[in-house]
């Protein structure tokens, strides 16, 4: 853990946060003079997922199709932005009420000015891998080869600079190249365009099927990450905290649907990965059904892991504290309640 938490050392060079960071200021004050096509589509209300990875995008998707959004009320759109950083962008800019997400993407964006908030959690660590074609015996080998990369700012994006910090490297002892998502990342190193890529399991499987190997094993180390969670406006949550409370208990819900029945899960799986094979599915839904955080509860000591790496490259970070970032209200009345243990069965 030391390693990967030392605030003494820098996460690559230049400051990558600090410039995602800058990044998402930027559009922020852009996207609040645009208005986005998805404003364009009246009586409509959008809920993003910003990854096609079954891994991170399985629970919303059960939500919508296992009828859960509609118990609770719920008229919701799924619709797909790819990357954190832009399901940011459109919650703040007003295209979205809410989006899924990763805490980098929600801290960048509130450092930025974003008046958002993280609602609830469904990951609280940081299950990636680092894998690659079959030469690369160790991770000292990853110096000098061609990484396919997520765009700044995602969990991909930090996880990959993470796990080089970790073996004494950075981003200037690589070749980086920005792909995008996680199929198109795999796609590009079993077709021998690049070398290496990071992924969560479901990634990791993909490729090795591909006929790639393991090089780091992120997932073995635990660190406390906010990984997926669901952000929404603070002005969304203020008026309009029924329907928050709604969104809230639906995922809660859906990660219960998850958790107790498989063959409905992967068969929802199924249709939003356009038929990928149910064995390969099915791995994936084992790996996801241990990651998953039954009380949809936020890490905040993965917060301030995060705010801690990001103090040394960004001030605003130094000031900033864990409860700055979240509105826990929802997730404690869950438990208050006694939602949770009505779902599971308990009294």
């Amino acid at each position: 853990m030391e390693k990967f938490f030392d605030s003494k050392n820098q996460v690559g060079k230049g400051g990558f946060m600090k410039k995602s960071s800058l990044y998402v200021t930027f559009l922020v004050f852009l996207l609040a003079f645009v208005s986005g096509p998805m404003r364009e589509a009246e009586g409509k209300t959008y809920f993003a997922y910003i990854s096609d990875s079954p891994s991170s995008s399985v629970v919303y998707w059960v939500a919508k199709e296992a009828g859960i959004f509609g118990k609770h009320g719920l008229d919701l759109e799924l619709i797909f932005i790819n990357g954190s950083t832009r399901g940011i962008q459109s919650l703040i800019s007003g295209d979205v009420p809410f989006t899924s997400a990763v805490g980098t993407a929600a801290i960048n964006g509130k450092l930025a000015g974003g008046d958002i908030a993280i609602i609830n959690s469904l990951t609280n660590t940081l299950p990636y891998y680092i894998f690659g074609r079959p030469e690369i015996k160790s991770p000292e080998d990853l110096k000098g080869r061609s990484a396919a990369m997520h765009i700044p700012g995602t969990a991909a994006d930090f996880a990959l600079r993470l796990a080089l910090k970790g073996v004494g490297l950075s981003l200037k002892d690589i070749k980086g190249v920005t792909v995008g998502g996680g199929p198109a990342r795999v796609a590009a190193v079993v077709t021998g365009q690049l070398d290496f890529t990071v992924g969560p399991e479901g990634e990791k499987i993909r490729g090795e099927k591909g006929g790639l190997k393991v090089i780091i094993n992120m997932a073995k180390l635990n660190i406390p990450f906010q990984f997926t969670c669901t952000v929404a406006t603070r002005r969304m949550i203020r008026e309009n905290p029924d329907m928050t409370r709604r969104v809230v208990r639906a995922v809660a819900e859906a990660v219960h649907y998850f958790k107790t029945n498989k063959e409905g899960t992967i068969g929802v799986m199924q249709k939003y990965t356009r038929g990928q094979s149910r064995d390969f599915l099915a791995e994936v839904y084992e790996a996801q059904k241990e990651l998953l955080v039954e009380d949809t509860y936020p890490t905040m000591e993965g917060l301030r892991n995060t705010l801690e790496i990001q103090a040394t490259l960004d001030p605003k970070a130094a000031k900033a504290k864990a409860e700055d970032f979240v509105d826990l209200r929802f997730v404690d009345e869950l438990k208050r309640s006694g939602f949770l243990n009505q779902l599971q069965g308990r009294r």
